[in-house]
């Protein structure tokens, strides 16, 4: 070995960066070469080996001190037999190239033959040092423009020990895509570079795609350049832009004329080129294509040299090496939760196909084994059940009029209003509606405070065939003239008078005033997919859009299971009735024969939930993740009493969980999410935080798609699919997405919504064909972006 380090000086290098404005590299003229001697005489050959195999495994455990030279180490194993000569070497001596030469060296060193003059290192330094710089940077600088975001895996999120597999290829395999390279005109390694660009574009969920690849560095131009020993690999990036209609076989050589066209500035550096392009990370994943000259095999004998094994390791969440062999050699190692053999079988399944047809649509090749897609569909399913019956609302609050006629249905500061009583007063206002020339499928405006007028004034409007549409006295009079042109409501119900100014036209009928109504009112018969009613969105996003809920919708949500087992006995009225968390607290109980407890017209404070929750003995209720957190802040007690407590309309702070589970064990925090036009609920997650700081939390049975993810461990998940539910996360292609890969959020199931009230233009744009359910099914695009991962985090 000494010899070894006297014919290639550049490995006695040390390299230095303490007290320096930039790191250096030193080669001294002489070093003393690090020996251990290992006596093993006396063993039996069975024990040589465990022997062996255990101070190769120490050896590999011992860290080089990158100042102190030399980066190599000898030890000699003398055993009955004969002996051995391990030689370790520090990676930044020397790439994966350089090791057949070294090979060479070392066995005609070792048989006493002579070697040719070396090839200097230096002479590489010295043609590094007359490059153009300014020339390089203005080619990446092209290469990367327009680059918006990179397509990272793993953006964040806490570290974890590498995950390694090993596969290697069938022979016949390798030799197709061998062939199918040849047929495009490319290299296999661009094979396997676009293999990996598609895999990661169903990972991502992007098109515009960044990888790293570890490319040779030894410059064709310079003599002598492949004798050398030495660091010429260098980690550049890897553009892959995705285009509609384009073949995988053009897409093959568009890429390797776009990498062409680069290969003179692979000496460039990766902080080089992040600093040219003003970028931050460019790519957390690395792409290694091992095609360099392999040393002849060898008989064992008492002058063989042989490489016994190269570890690398790379702080990437993914590191992919590619060997090209008789069956090439895939060697994966992942970080950060990611699964190396997910991984490996995800780039297989792409080789596969290229090799299958490589003049197919690039967006064809999908790189999900179809068992897999069949899970991530299957995870995507709530649970099943029959169509709730009655489906109607009205048909429904009949059936517990009839149950339970005298069971307290609304409770307004302790006037009680019973099912039977509430069933009379709303047959009373319908039977006035339909004489107002009310019809079925009409609108029908409310204006109401906070009351028992609101619950009977719902269920009159469905007693005559209507839909209610929800309007806040405390709005613009010119907002709520908007909202009337466009909803077109026949009428308008009132209790007495209010401060806005609706439109002269629209007819008006105070619920207040006394009326002698006829003695009996047999409801309007209606459909279940009949209009329920028409809430409109708040319009941060755009114009406000009219969201036109059916009954169904509304009876679904009633007979999920998760309202089930008594917890919404009794719950608070207090969101403005304008906003759809008003059908939760109205129609969760009155469908199942709860009551519903009326909030006092006051804003909805720590204090004011102090004196309600226990006074009126309120069993549930709902509250924005913003007021949730307030409560849990200044008086989570507030809660103590209540058997749930629900959470929905924005991310969900665990620490908020975490306070409430201290103060009120009892009280069962629940996460729900789900637009307007999914009727309030589509997804729910039973939230439960552990009170140690670095517990993670209790694994589920399912994967769950989430809006926060892992890399938001202070976000609480937003679960599992309700009943007759699906969420779904998808690609821009519609395809399910990976485990862990986010994508867009899509639900569908009993609970959608029909669409916007004359916007068929929008609807047509969210609520768009379910290619995975049902004939004639649709789906809501959410444009929220979410993605499941194990444990349902």
């Amino acid at each position: 070995p000494g010899a070894l380090l006297a014919r290639h000086p550049n490995l006695r290098a040390c390299f230095r960066h303490e007290r320096l404005d930039r790191p250096v590299q030193v080669v001294p003229k002489a070093v003393r070469l690090p020996w251990t001697e290992v006596d093993l005489t006396g063993l039996s050959l069975d024990e040589v080996t465990v022997r062996t195999e255990e101070v190769l495994r120490e050896d590999a455990a011992l860290r080089f001190d990158l100042a102190r030279p030399p980066l190599v180490r000898a030890t000699f194993l003398r055993h009955d037999t004969g002996a051995e000569l391990i030689v370790s070497f520090h990676h930044i001596l020397l790439d994966g190239w350089s090791l057949p030469i070294l090979e060479r060296d070392l066995v005609a060193l070792v048989a006493g033959r002579p070697l040719p003059p070396p090839v200097p290192y230096r002479d590489y330094l010295v043609w590094l040092s007359g490059q153009d710089q300014h020339k390089a940077d203005t080619a990446w600088a092209e290469a990367l423009d327009g680059l918006d975001r990179p397509a990272l895996l793993a953006p964040d999120g806490p570290d974890t020990a590498p995950d390694r597999t090993q596969l290697r290829l069938p022979a016949a395999l390798t030799a197709t895509l061998t062939a199918r390279a040849a047929e495009a005109g490319v290299t296999l390694n661009t094979v396997v570079q676009v293999a990996w660009a598609l895999l990661l574009a169903r990972l991502t969920g992007a098109r515009d795609l960044v990888f790293g690849a570890v490319v040779s560095g030894r410059p064709h131009d310079l003599p002598g350049v492949e004798s050398m020993v030495g660091l010429f690999i260098n980690t550049l990036p890897v553009r892959v832009r995705l285009r509609d209609g384009e073949s995988a076989g053009d897409l093959l050589r568009r890429i390797q004329d776009e990498q062409s066209r680069l290969l003179a500035h692979h000496h460039a550096r990766v902080a080089e080129v992040q600093r040219t392009v003003g970028a931050g990370e460019l790519f957390d994943s690395i792409l290694a294509f091992e095609n360099f000259p392999q040393a002849p095999p060898t008989q064992d004998g008492p002058d063989t040299v042989r490489l016994v094994t190269v570890t690398d390791a790379t702080h990437y969440p993914v590191t992919i090496a590619a060997v090209a062999e008789e069956r090439m050699l895939l060697s994966v190692s992942c970080r950060r939760g990611i699964s190396a053999t997910a991984i490996t079988r995800g780039v297989v399944r792409v080789l596969e196909q290229l090799a299958e047809n490589s003049e197919q649509l690039a967006q064809d090749i999908d790189a999900l084994p179809q068992a897999e897609h069949d899970r991530l569909l299957a995870l995507a399913a709530g649970p099943s059940r029959a169509v709730a019956e009655p489906a109607t609302v009205t048909g429904r609050f009949a059936a517990q009029v009839a149950r339970t006629p005298d069971a307290p249905a609304v409770d307004t500061d302790g006037e009680i209003l019973g099912y039977a009583r509430l069933d009379a007063a709303s047959d009373l206002l319908a039977a006035r509606l339909v004489l107002a020339g009310v019809a079925p499928g009409d609108t029908v405006a409310l204006l109401l405070p906070r009351s028992a007028s609101v619950v009977v004034a719902q269920l009159a409007v469905l007693k005559a065939g209507a839909c209610w549409l929800p309007l806040d006295p405390a709005q613009p009079s010119e907002r709520l003239a908007r909202l009337v042109k466009a909803a077109a409501p026949v009428l308008a119900l009132t209790l007495g008078a209010f401060p806005v100014r609706l439109p002269p036209e629209l007819p008006v009928l105070d619920m207040g005033e006394e009326h002698a109504g006829p003695g009996s009112f047999e409801a309007v018969p209606v459909h279940p997919e009949s209009a329920a009613c028409v809430i409109y969105t708040s319009g941060s996003t755009g114009e406000p859009k009219g969201v036109v809920v059916p009954q169904r919708a509304i009876t679904e949500l009633a007979a999920d299971g998760r309202f089930a087992g008594g917890a919404h006995r009794r719950v608070l009225l207090h969101n403005p009735y304008t906003f759809d968390a008003s059908t939760y607290e109205v129609w969760i109980p009155l469908l199942n024969g709860g009551t519903v407890v009326v909030a006092p017209a006051e804003a909805v404070t720590p204090d004011l939930l102090k004196r309600v929750v226990p006074d009126r003995r309120v069993t549930a209720l709902m509250l924005t993740p913003e007021l949730l957190r307030t409560v849990a802040e200044i008086a989570p007690d507030a809660l103590s009493g209540l058997s749930e407590v629900w959470s929905g309309g924005d991310v969900l702070a665990r620490d908020t969980v975490r306070r409430i589970q201290e103060h009120c064990p009892a009280a069962v925090v629940v996460n729900g999410y789900g637009p307007t036009e999914t009727t309030v609920f589509a997804t729910a997650h039973t939230a439960h935080v552990p009170h140690t700081a670095h517990a993670s939390p209790a694994p589920t049975e399912h994967t769950a798609p989430t809006a926060p993810t892992e890399a938001d461990p202070g976000a609480v998940p937003i679960g599992r699919p309700l009943d007759n539910t699906r969420a779904y996360v998808l690609d821009a292609a519609l395809r399910p997405m990976p485990a862990g890969a986010t994508g867009e959020l899509y639900l569908a199931g009993t609970g959608l919504a029909h669409g916007y009230l004359g916007r068929p233009v929008a609807t047509a744009g969210r609520f768009v064909a379910d290619p995975y359910g049902p004939p004639g099914s649709r789906m809501y695009r959410t444009g929220d972006l979410a993605r499941r991962t194990t444990g349902g985090v």
